[in-house]
């Protein structure tokens, strides 16, 4: 199990910087860590600029040219372990500008010449190398030469960025041609990078296992996702790069960590304790915020990894690892009701991320953002993934499904499945099928993603056929039955975004919809926004068949985009309606941020409550500066094994318990930004 308390060090440093390491004192440093509550911190064997923090034999040119420290790695590696705190190597991987200024031929090549990343005469070092060339020889090379110095110190390495990234080079274009490659086809040459990174990944861990089988190994691009699952073998555990700011936002960790947990390894969060994003030297993001962000890891059940930045001179600076010590002494008091642990879940939502490879769709993201306020329990999977495992399925707005994919649907609802899909989930595109084409050890699978045809057809589970795209839109669904409880009764709601047209098999309609007078187009308008409803003959918008429920509209999309609340209403209520009882139910504020673990060999459940409240003070980024306390919040409880004693952690004050049949309720009293409910069973 990994270390809980990391902290992940960089340093990459200009060359024009002198007296590089100059004040490293590594007393100093390691009783400076030690301080900070951390048990492990990855330094730095070579960095983005290209350079190295040691005396390199194999590699002098690349020493860092003042390095005032001459084995500053090395140095900071024995200090460390002299505290018994771990200490992961990292190592670049596809940014290394010194390389890519020597070697232009192992640079990613884009499809017209141009090389990947700026110009070399712009600041920056983003000039990506290709991992299909003669590049890897080299960092095979300087890896072997970091384990073989470490020895038996080597406790890790982390090669980053490591992405996959689309290559039309010499080697590569030599390599597509020979295995039948259409290099015109940017989802052919997709795959072929997925393979030339896998293969890469497998290689460098074999070689790294070689001199040490316990160190770890990581792979970081920044995101941890079904493209990673291929290659999982390669990798010790999973780091999951997500700070509030620098592109991932406080949305990004929950969908890659809910994923990430299904796939068998130990995961570790990591944010930075910086206000913006990596590089950002002289700032400290605020205590709540820094609390929010490992309490939130800590309650997946996850290791804490705390991003920062050695300044060149080699010291730390104080007030970083006052800050980071006040968050992880924290952590350390509560850690044990988090790891290890089982997550639990109640439903899964399925993603549709591999058809967008790295980039998250804004489905996933609202339907994340969704099930959180409702406090719903639920992993991320993949449709290749075991749908078994859960009692209800949530299919968004753009997954599509292959034929398999969908037969495995309906055996699934068949078996006592449940199923609620919005607009495209599920649907099956007109060449659904896989397919294959082989060469030696490598296959393109491609997954159809064109517009919805002729042949575009849902599961037989769902009862519905698909008749094309709303002609005259956004239409309104009226609030009926009891899809629209806790809506105005015969309200109309807009659906802003365009849906499907939807014809019942067996299905039976649960809510309608009415047009607008006509769609807003060229002179044809009305008012600022869109046209309102004809109020004409309503139409099904939502059927349910059994245990599925298909909504014709993109609800989770719209929920990412703007946020309607009676979008969220409506999916509470589906969900209501095919699984009454649910995991967790509380009375508090929306804000409140819930997860539950299974700890079964010390017999309990720990309920992790956060009450932070992320708010866009700036243009760009959201900011926690405040604590949020919330009092008297009530939770209902449906576990499978039972409770009987309830303490709030660490406080150890008991929490009455009250039952109803095999439901138990509580009343917290008070949760100050975060708490953690012991549930002994």
């Amino acid at each position: 199990m990994l270390n809980s308390r990391q902290v992940h060090l960089d340093f990459h440093t200009s060359e024009h910087i002198p007296g590089v390491g100059a004040a490293f004192d590594a007393e100093v440093f390691a009783s400076t860590v030690e301080r900070a509550n951390i048990n492990s911190i990855t330094v730095f064997a070579r960095c983005h600029h290209g350079l190295i923090y040691y005396q390199s034999k194999q590699f002098a040119e690349r020493i860092h040219p003042s390095l005032g420290c001459q084995d500053l790695v090395i140095d900071q590696v024995k200090a460390l372990h002299k505290k018994n705190i771990k200490a992961p190597v990292y190592i670049t991987v596809q940014w290394d500008l010194k390389i890519a200024n020597e070697h232009p031929e192992w640079l990613i090549a884009k499809k017209d010449g141009s090389h990947e990343g700026g110009p070399f005469t712009q600041p920056g070092f983003y000039q990506s190398l290709c991992l299909n060339t003669g590049y890897v020889g080299f960092l095979k090379k300087q890896t072997a030469e970091v384990c073989e110095l470490l020895g038996d110190e080597l406790d890790g390495i982390f090669f980053y960025i490591v992405d996959i990234r689309n290559c039309w080079c010499s080697c590569c274009r030599r390599d597509m041609k020979l295995k039948g490659i259409d290099m015109e086809d940017t989802n052919q040459v997709a795959e072929f990078a997925n393979y030339v990174t896998d293969r890469f990944k497998a290689q460098m861990s074999e070689l790294v296992r070689g001199y040490n089988s316990n160190a770890t190994v990581f792979y970081n691009a920044g995101h941890i996702g079904p493209v990673t699952k291929a290659s999982a073998d390669a990798y010790s555990h999973f780091e999951l790069e997500s700070l509030p700011s620098g592109g991932w936002g406080y949305l990004h960790f929950p969908v890659t960590a809910r994923y990430a947990r299904t796939l068998g390894k130990d995961c570790m969060g990591m944010t930075g304790k910086f206000h913006l994003s990596w590089g950002d030297f002289h700032s400290l993001k605020s205590l709540a915020a820094l609390e929010f962000e490992c309490f939130r890891m800590l309650s997946y059940g996850f290791a804490c990894s705390i991003g920062d930045q050695l300044e060149p001179r080699g010291t730390l600076h104080a007030a970083a690892y006052d800050l980071i010590g006040n968050v992880y002494q924290q952590i350390a008091e509560r850690e044990e009701w988090a790891r290890p642990s089982v997550s639990m879940a109640e439903l899964a939502v399925v993603t549709p991320e591999h058809v967008y490879g790295a980039r998250m769709a804004d489905s996933i993201m609202g339907a994340t953002q969704m099930l959180e306020e409702l406090a719903i329990q639920f992993d991320i999977i993949d449709p290749e993934q075991d749908f078994e495992k859960y009692k209800m399925l949530i299919l968004p707005d753009d997954i599509n499904f292959t034929t398999n994919e969908s037969k495995k649907l309906d055996k699934y609802v068949a078996n006592g499945g449940k199923v609620i899909a919005c607009y495209k989930g599920g649907l099956m595109m007109s060449d659904p099928e896989n397919k294959a084409k082989i060469s030696g050890d490598f296959a393109i699978k491609q997954r159809n993603t064109s517009q919805m045809g002729q042949e575009s057809i849902f599961p037989q589970c769902f009862g519905v056929e698909a008749h094309g795209d709303e002609v005259n839109y956004p239409c309104f669904v009226t609030a009926q039955g009891p899809l629209g409880t806790g809506l105005h009764q015969g309200n109309s709601y807009v659906m802003y975004k365009q849906g499907l047209r939807l014809n019942a098999t067996s299905a039976k309609p649960i809510m309608s919809a009415t047009e607008p007078y006509f769609s807003r187009a060229g002179d044809k308008f009305c008012s600022h926004f869109y046209t309102p409803s004809a109020y004409g003959d309503p139409f099904p918008a939502v059927y349910k068949n059994g245990n599925v429920i298909v909504f014709a509209h993109p609800i989770f999309g719209q929920y990412r985009e703007t946020a309607p609340y009676w979008c969220k209403v409506l999916i509470s209520n589906a969900i209501n309606l095919l699984q009454p009882k649910r995991m967790i139910a509380h009375n508090g504020p929306s804000t409140l941020n819930v997860q539950i673990l299974d700890q079964p060999d010390k017999n309990r459940y720990a309920l992790h409550i956060l009450t932070y409240i992320p708010v866009r003070k700036s243009a760009t980024i959201d900011i926690v500066e405040d604590r949020t306390k919330v009092t008297d919040v009530v939770f209902k409880l449906n576990l499978s094994r039972t409770v009987t004693k309830a303490t709030l952690i660490p406080e150890g004050v008991a929490i009455p318990i009250s039952r109803d049949g095999d439901e138990i309720s509580f009343s917290v009293p008070m949760i100050d930004g975060y708490g953690i409910v012991e549930l002994q069973s």
